[in-house]
């Protein structure tokens, strides 16, 4: 599936801008002028602004994000954008022209839609949904040719874990913030049924999406039966502060032929790890970092501590093998908190 931005767009400092005839040759696109920002996909226009209206600034790291409307919603004459009807995620990267040599870039964005098109055929409910996908054309800066981008539409969040967080910390109870916990889990079992590890989670990758919690952002996703085909030797994978131990093992030591043996493989109890941290936040706003004790845990409830304590053990061996046993045990604390609100 195929569609190209109009002429006069072009893919300058990390977004789509509109082009000019003098120095420095673009500006941000006129949101006002939703005509000028028009674009068809599988037989349905679309006008497109950037992920906060007006302001291009982004939060795709390694890709454009943008509101996508759908024309026939949109009144020019009294114009209000409202709700998006679809996210529209581009790499900020050309497309290769051969497809023997295909870089990390592009393979790992191929590999964010096949895992979401996975999701898609099996209808999870905690894993963003994926719509469209395919290639886009964007005219190149010197507006000689068009330059091919990957691109795929996903279904709108109303906000991320970081910033509803933010916003609730006060009003959120602790039975509200374990149906959370569990609904996190539900998303990471979906993927894990498949094969597949996140290796990228964080509250800014977790968003609500018609009140429920899900999952999204799988530019790190990994494969069960291929851990390694596109990670690099001694790449750092994952966010900076949710790193596994893992993760940073594979950073410092994968192949440099130290005296000590550390696990360098992110698989599923990485994610388990990760899952703790963002638990962690969720419960009282910061990450552990380091060893912790039972005292850091402001909550004061031993139960969920001892959970959280066993996902973020150093070992991965010492970490729960399956995140079932997370679930289970989270919802025996969910029916106590239940019994002791009737």
């Amino acid at each position: 599936m195929n569609f190209n931005f109009p002429d006069n767009k072009i893919v300058s400092e990390g977004t789509i801008q509109n082009r000019l005839n003098i120095w420095p040759n673009y500006e941000p696109i006129d949101i006002l002028n939703p005509l000028d920002n028009l674009i068809e996909i599988d037989g349905t226009s679309y006008y497109f602004t950037y992920l906060n209206g007006a302001d291009p600034g982004n939060k795709g790291g390694h890709s454009i994000i943008l509101n996508l409307y759908a024309s026939q919603s949109i009144e020019i004459e009294e114009l209000e954008y409202g709700i998006p009807d679809l996210i529209l995620k581009v790499s900020k990267y050309k497309k290769s022209q051969n497809p023997e040599f295909i870089n990390q870039k592009e393979k790992r964005f191929l590999k964010e839609i096949e895992a979401l098109k996975a999701c898609n055929n099996q209808n999870f409910q905690n894993v963003i949904k994926i719509f469209h996908s395919g290639v886009c054309k964007v005219k190149n800066q010197k507006n000689t040719r068009y330059d091919e981008h990957l691109f795929y539409t996903m279904e709108y969040a109303e906000c991320d874990l970081k910033s509803y967080i933010e916003a609730n910390h006060h009003n959120l109870s602790i039975n509200e913030k374990v149906n959370l916990c569990i609904s996190l889990c539900e998303g990471l079992k979906e993927l894990f049924s498949l094969g597949y590890y996140h290796r990228d989670i964080k509250p800014d990758n977790i968003f609500m999406i018609d009140d429920y919690w899900k999952i999204g952002d799988l530019g790190l996703i990994g494969d069960r039966n291929n851990v390694n085909e596109i990670d690099k030797i001694s790449e750092r994978v994952g966010p900076i502060g949710w790193l596994s131990p893992e993760a940073m093992n594979k950073y410092l030591c994968e192949e440099n032929d130290f005296v000590y043996d550390h696990s360098c493989i992110i698989d599923h109890q990485s994610d388990i790890f990760q899952l703790g941290k963002v638990f962690w936040y969720i419960f009282q706003h910061n990450a552990p970092i380091g060893s912790i004790r039972e005292n850091d845990f402001l909550c004061k409830d031993s139960r969920l501590y001892s959970i959280f304590r066993t996902m973020l053990n150093h070992s991965k061996y010492r970490r729960y093998k399956d995140i079932e046993e997370v679930i289970k045990l989270l919802k025996i604390i969910q029916l106590d908190l239940l019994r002791r609100a009737a």
